[in-house]
C-alpha cells in the first residue's frame, strides 16, 4: 500500500462562495485502512473526493494538496487517480437517470478501464472476472439485467464490484452500507475484509458513527462541520417547532387497490399477480431483500410504472384509467427516482415549490397561498438558511430532507415513501422520524418501503412481505413484527 500515499496540508474545498473544508492536515499512507465519520452535512463526501483528485482544493486557502505515486511526488492526481476508486451513492442514480441499457457484468468489467461503460470488446478473462466478482457480491441473478432494472441495494454492490475489478491501490466508498438489506451489508462487509487482508489495497469508508465497518478498518477521520476534530460533539440540528397533531377521522375507503397486477422489466417479472389494498389511514411498511420488488410496487401505485393488461391500479374509489396529473396531486413521494432527476444547480427553493407541479425544480403560476404554505413548512423545519443553497451543495442527508418537504408541501393525503432514512445518521434519522410522525399523525396514510421498520415500529398498522416480486406475507402490524420473515430479514449477525 505505500505504492500510494495521500497528504493535506492545510487545505480548504469552496463550492462557489461556500467553504466546506476547513484548512485540513492529513495523510494517508502506510498500511492503516481508515473510516471517515460525520454528521450529516460535515463534509465526508467532499473530503472523499479531494483524496481521489475529484475535487481540487481552494486557491484561497493556501493549502496544498500532493501525492506520491510509487516513490514520486507530484501535485497532480492525474497519475494517482488510476489507482484510486470512489463508489457513491450518486452514482448509482447516474445509470437510472441516463437510462442506460447496459447490463450489470458491462458495468462491472468497465471498471478495469475507470469508464462508465465498456467501450471495447472485452476479453474472455477480463468477462469472467467481471462475473465471478459480480457472483461474490451476490448478483448471481442479475448479471445479465440492465443497471436501471436492478434494485438500490443491487447497484450499490455492482458498483463496487466495478471498482475492485481494477484492484486499485485506494478504494474510497462514500455511505458505505446506504441502501443495503442486512445480507447485503454482510456480503459486502464480507469481500472488503477479503481486500483489506491481502494488503494490496487501502480503503477509505465514511459513515456516520454507528457505521459497521470491517474490523481491519482500524484509523478514524473525524469531521465536524468540515473540520476535522478529535471527538464528534454531540450537537443536535436546531428543535423544532411542529403543528399540534390533530388525526382526522377518516372513512374505512380504499386509496389505492392493486388488481392482479404484473409488472415486466426488460423482459422480467418484477412483480407478478399482485393483489393489495391501501385503505385510508392505513400505514404500510412494504419489506423484503434487496431486489424483491419493493421500489417497483412504489412506482406501480404512484404512476410511475404500468401493469401489464390484465391487472389494474385504482386510486381513491375510481375504478379504471385515472388522470395521473389528478392522482399525484393527491400523492407524496419521496424516492430515488424522483430526486435522481433534479438538476444540481437547482436551488432549494425552485425544489420545494415544484412539488406544487409537475416538474422538478420547475414552478408557475404559484398563487401567495401556495409560497406562504412552503415558507411555513420551511421554518417549522428548520430549513429557512437552506433555501438559496444548490443542490450540489448540499450533503445527502440533506437532500433527503429536502426532498421529504418537497413530497410533503402540498398537504398530500396519501404519502409514499421510499427508503426515507437511507444515508441519514442517528440524529437525522430522529428527525425524520419525528417529521413523519407529526405528518402521519395528522390522519393521512402512509407506504414506505424501508430497511429499518424499528423508526416508525409505533406507527405501523400494516405490513407486506416480498420475495422475487411475489406477495410473501401480508397482514398487520403486531403479527408482521413476530413472523419468521421479520426475523430471517432483520436478524443481526451472529
Amino acid at each position: 500500500m505505500t505504492n500510494l500515499e495521500i497528504f493535506l496540508d492545510r487545505v480548504s474545498v469552496d463550492f462557489g462562495l461556500v467553504r466546506v473544508l476547513h484548512h485540513l492536515s492529513l495523510s494517508v499512507r502506510g498500511s492503516e485502512h481508515f473510516a471517515v465519520v460525520g454528521d450529516n452535512g460535515a463534509g465526508k463526501t467532499t473530503l472523499l473526493r479531494l483524496l481521489v483528485g475529484e475535487l481540487w482544493p481552494s486557491q484561497r486557502s493556501g493549502g496544498e494538496r500532493w501525492y506520491h505515486v510509487f516513490g514520486e511526488r507530484s501535485a497532480s492526481p492525474i497519475e494517482a487517480r488510476t489507482h484510486m476508486r470512489l463508489v457513491t451513492p450518486t452514482m448509482a442514480d447516474w445509470y437510472q437517470r441516463h437510462d442506460i441499457r447496459v447490463p450489470v457484468w458491462e458495468v462491472i468489467c468497465a471498471g478495469l478501464f475507470n469508464t462508465p461503460f465498456l467501450y471495447q470488446e472485452p476479453s474472455e478473462q477480463q468477462r469472467i472476472k467481471a462475473q465471478t466478482l459480480g457472483l461474490e457480491m451476490g448478483l448471481e441473478h442479475v448479471l445479465d439485467r440492465p443497471m436501471r432494472a436492478i434494485s438500490t441495494g443491487q447497484a450499490k454492490r455492482a458498483l463496487l464490484a466495478r471498482a475492485l475489478i481494477a484492484e486499485p491501490k485506494l478504494l474510497a466508498v462514500d455511505e458505505l452500507t446506504q441502501g443495503l438489506d442486512r445480507q447485503g451489508q454482510w456480503q459486502l462487509l464480507d469481500a472488503l475484509s477479503r481486500i483489506a487482508a491481502t494488503g494490496r489495497t487501502r480503503l477509505v469508508v465514511s459513515g456516520h458513527g454507528l457505521l459497521p465497518v470491517p474490523e481491519e478498518v482500524t484509523g478514524r477521520i473525524y469531521l465536524h462541520h468540515g473540520h476535522l476534530v478529535d471527538v464528534l460533539p454531540g450537537t443536535r440540528p436546531k428543535a423544532l417547532v411542529l403543528p399540534d397533531k390533530k388525526r382526522t377521522v377518516t372513512k374505512a375507503s380504499p386509496v389505492v387497490h392493486v388488481d392482479s397486477c404484473t409488472v415486466v422489466l426488460e423482459g422480467h417479472s418484477a412483480l407478478k399477480d399482485i393483489d393489495w389494498t391501501v385503505q385510508a389511514g392505513q400505514r404500510w411498511a412494504v419489506l423484503g431483500a434487496n431486489g424483491s420488488g419493493k421500489s417497483t410496487l412504489l412506482q406501480l401505485i404512484t404512476g410511475y410504472r404500468r401493469a401489464w393488461p390484465g391487472g389494474e391500479v385504482s386510486w381513491f374509489g375510481h375504478p379504471g384509467l385515472e388522470n395521473l396529473t389528478t392522482v399525484r396531486s393527491r400523492i407524496g413521494i419521496l424516492a430515488p427516482w424522483i430526486g435522481e432527476r433534479i438538476e444540481p444547480d437547482a436551488l432549494c427553493r425552485d425544489v420545494l415549490l415544484s412539488g406544487f407541479c409537475a416538474g422538478l425544480g420547475v414552478h408557475r403560476g404559484l398563487t401567495k397561498k401556495e409560497i406562504a404554505q412552503m415558507e411555513s413548512l420551511v421554518d417549522a423545519w428548520g430549513m429557512h438558511s437552506w433555501l438559496d443553497k444548490p443542490f450540489h451543495a448540499f450533503s445527502y442527508g440533506q437532500v433527503r430532507q429536502v426532498m421529504l418537504a418537497r413530497s410533503v408541501v402540498h398537504g398530500p393525503e396519501f404519502l409514499v415513501l421510499d427508503e426515507p432514512f437511507s444515508g441519514l445518521d442517528q440524529v437525522w434519522q430522529e428527525r425524520m422520524a419525528l417529521l413523519l410522525s407529526n405528518w402521519i399523525g395528522q390522519g393521512r396514510t402512509l407506504v414506505m418501503a424501508t430497511h429499518s421498520p424499528e423508526l416508525m415500529d409505533d406507527l405501523l398498522t400494516h405490513g407486506i412481505f416480498l420475495c422475487m416480486g411475489q406477495i410473501g406475507l401480508i397482514d398487520t402490524w403486531p403479527h408482521i413484527r413476530v413472523s419468521d420473515q421479520y426475523h430471517r430479514l432483520f436478524r443481526t449477525r451472529a
